[in-house]
């Protein structure tokens, strides 16, 4: 059980925006939640007070297993081509049409999927092992079926990766291994 964190003492930072719904992210380490005009944060933050203290311990530990990764390196074609590689053969797995690859430099996520099925992979994944790499697009594939991170989505990534969390957490490891040396 992760240590018991005072919510009103806890770092974060709160952006309201024209949005329907309010929004929790991690993405920096630091809290920041995206709320709609007029929410009242102390009610987000008590709602979701659980959620909070166990993204935190994750970040925590994230950060100290950070300082024993290794970066792989990787020509930037030879990455293209695994990971269109990667396109080819999971979608035919998903059963799914994916558009267009764009690969960039993107300062929050890893990896992203539009609505017209275009995936954007993040440049810096070149730098993280293969089973990372498959993963990531695998997760991005499974959004053509599935938009959202619900049940459904999360049975299909666990028919193909038995423990993503682990995945997962890897991933925030090396996301702030990555911060480190910039």
């Amino acid at each position: 059980m992760p240590p018991q964190v005072d919510v009103c003492d806890f770092p974060y930072d709160v952006v309201f925006r024209d949005i329907k719904y309010p929004r929790l992210e991690f993405k920096t380490g630091t809290l920041l939640l995206v709320l709609p005009k007029g929410e009242n944060e102390t009610r987000i933050l008590k709602k979701h007070r659980r959620w909070i203290e166990n993204k935190y311990q994750i970040i925590k530990e994230a950060k100290e297993a950070a300082k024993d990764l290794e970066f792989v390196s990787r020509e930037p074609i030879e990455f293209r081509n695994t990971v269109k590689d990667l396109i080819v053969s999971f979608s035919r797995e998903l059963g799914c049409d994916p558009g267009r690859l764009y690969i960039k430099n993107m300062v929050s996520k890893w990896a992203s999927c539009s609505k017209k099925g275009n995936i954007t992979v993040n440049r810096l994944l070149s730098l993280l092992p293969n089973h990372l790499i498959e993963y990531v697009v695998y997760h991005e594939l499974a959004h053509l079926k599935y938009r959202k991170h619900d049940d459904f989505f999360w049975k299909c990534i666990k028919k193909k990766f038995e423990n993503p969390n682990v995945l997962e957490r890897e991933l925030c490891g090396y996301w702030f291994r990555l911060q480190k040396t910039k």
